[in-house]
């Protein structure tokens, strides 16, 4: 074991600091996602605005990228809804419901959302930040919450993560909104989340009219 310190001390100093710098300077963006996100949400509206993009009419249920972009994100936020009237955070494992579907149901559903809000909006540019940067925040994000809840349910987590993926279900779980509660879902203050949609739904279509 000493030897092995020492020849990684000799010959690999250099890139152990180095990766422990990207590891800490990425986790301070993680930390910081939701803002970030905010950030570059904003910089790229100002974007369109400036290059007089015109965002897809809500009201025509016609044009198919209309209807694909409010699914994702009605479904994106209908799934972090079910998964936040589920969640019990800090306090146990949850497995049912979305949990039971994948392990990060709310990621999947924030990440729908945005994607949704970016066909809607009518720039490609947008996508391509979505599915860049703030995608590898959000899976570099679960992966630091899967290490945590592994060491916190260390009695439950390695059943629970081999037989729930990550983000792509394999199968559809039983009872899935038995565990559902209004109460869980106000205290993990999802209506904000809600607000937020709507509150975007009516700006971008208020800026399509403008």
């Amino acid at each position: 074991m000493a030897s092995t310190t020492s020849i990684e001390s000799v010959s690999s100093q250099s890139p152990i600091g180095a990766q422990t710098f990207w590891q800490k300077l990425l986790s301070f963006f993680v930390r910081r996602r939701v803002r970030i996100t905010v950030a570059i949400f904003f910089v790229l509206i100002i974007e369109d605005v400036l290059e007089r993009v015109e965002p897809r009419n809500l009201a025509n249920v016609g044009d198919v990228m209309v209807v694909f972009g409010l699914g994702l994100v009605l479904t994106g936020l209908a799934l972090r809804s079910w998964a936040a009237g589920t969640l019990h955070k800090r306090t146990q494992l949850t497995k049912s419901g979305p949990y039971g579907l994948v392990r990060h149901p709310l990621y999947i559903g924030s990440m729908g959302m945005m994607l949704g809000f970016c066909m809607l909006v009518n720039d490609t540019e947008n996508i391509w930040f979505v599915l860049g940067p703030i995608l590898v925040l959000y899976v570099y994000r679960a992966v630091q919450e899967e290490k945590s809840l592994s060491a916190q349910f260390a009695d439950q987590w390695g059943a629970y993560a081999k037989s729930v993926p990550r983000f792509i279900p394999r199968q559809w779980p039983k009872e899935v909104f038995a565990t559902w509660s209004l109460k869980q879902w106000i205290k993990n203050r999802e209506y904000q989340a809600v607000s937020a949609v709507l509150i975007g739904l009516v700006a971008l279509q208020a800026w399509h009219l403008m």
